[in-house]
């Protein structure tokens, strides 16, 4: 069972992630629900995560679609 993980430590894997082109640019991220349990964190968690990580221009939201990765 994983330990569960704050906003802040979900966006800084997040993060290292995206920089180890484990998400490369332009590749859609896993779903909220993917990612909610991989890191044992609740759904809006994990939105938290994501929507820092939209905020600092890293990865944006595709309504319909998906989050991906920045192309820049």
């Amino acid at each position: 069972m994983p330990i569960p993980h704050t906003a802040q430590e979900i966006e800084a894997d997040l993060l290292r992630r995206i920089g180890s082109s484990e998400f490369p640019r332009g590749q859609r991220l896993p779903t909220y629900d993917e990612l909610a349990a991989e890191y044992g964190s609740a759904r809006r968690t994990v939105a938290r995560a994501v929507e820092a990580l939209k905020a600092r221009g890293i990865v944006v939201g595709v309504r319909g679609s998906g989050v991906y990765v920045a192309e820049a």
